[in-house]
């Protein structure tokens, strides 16, 4: 079972039923007892669950959206981890890069100690935290801000402030949605103005949207179509939505 989706799981187990012992989700999952330690010690410390001697119990508030925030992390995980390989692919050496939070753009990080000479910049503590422990030789920059708990990404005036002397060769963006006419879409507006500051600073725009990403809808805009350079999808997406922006003179990378 993937990591990630073993973790899914395991956090649903224990809202459900309130408590539980290390040994019962071992017997649930089929993993050993430490791999199930460490996932536990894991979210204990993002505050998905309280840790205690011998298993684990519910937090009594837990809310919905962290449970989501899991849950996304494993939705189209193959398109997303196919997506995310292509766009390292786009990546050159000795440049400097940036990863937004988000699903896809995370699953780019198991791929960067390919690129030699690799900056990477991130309001993402999540992201940030993933490279720092891969052990590849990849140099991390990570913008200051408010931490957004629910996403573990940094935003606001200090986050812009920080961008001031920053040049991006290319910011690659995990899109909320993609609209073939309107642009890439957002979910927040509190997100929305650091997004397009951070979208200021760099040369390229590369946006990673499975094909679900075409179907969302929202008020609020990130970056037009003009503004991107290349839209990295899975075959699933629409022939349609893909001539679209290609008439836009989008490149479009089908992974």
């Amino acid at each position: 079972m993937l990591s990630e989706k073993r973790r899914s799981t395991l956090l649903s187990h224990v809202r459900t039923n309130g408590s539980v012992s290390v040994d019962d989700l071992a017997d649930l999952l089929g993993v050993s007892v430490s791999t199930v330690r460490r996932d536990l010690d894991e979210m204990d410390e993002r505050g998905l669950l309280r840790r205690v001697h011998g298993g684990a119990i519910a937090l009594p508030n837990a809310e919905s959206s962290e449970v989501s925030l899991v849950e996304r992390a494993i939705r189209n995980l193959s398109e997303k981890s196919r997506i995310a390989a292509r766009a390292v692919d786009q990546i050159k050496p000795h440049s400097t890069v940036l990863l937004t939070g988000g699903s896809t753009c995370a699953q780019m990080v198991p791929h960067l100690g390919r690129v030699r000479d690799l900056t990477v910049v991130t309001n993402s503590v999540a992201i940030a935290h993933a490279i720092g422990t891969s052990g590849d030789q990849v140099q991390v920059l990570v913008l200051g801000g408010l931490m957004r708990n629910t996403e573990l990404s940094l935003l606001g005036h200090l986050t812009t402030q920080a961008l001031a002397d920053i040049h991006i060769d290319t910011a690659f963006f995990s899109a909320f949605g993609l609209d073939p006419e309107y642009g890439m879409l957002g979910a927040h507006l509190a997100e929305a103005e650091t997004d397009r500051n951070m979208i200021t600073v760099a040369r390229d725009l590369v946006v990673l949207a499975d094909h679900t990403k075409f179907s969302q809808s929202s008020a609020v805009r990130i970056a037009p179509v003009s503004r991107i350079g290349t839209v990295i999808t899975d075959d699933a997406t629409s022939d349609g939505a893909v001539n679209r922006l290609r008439a836009q003179d989008v490149t479009v990378i089908i992974a």
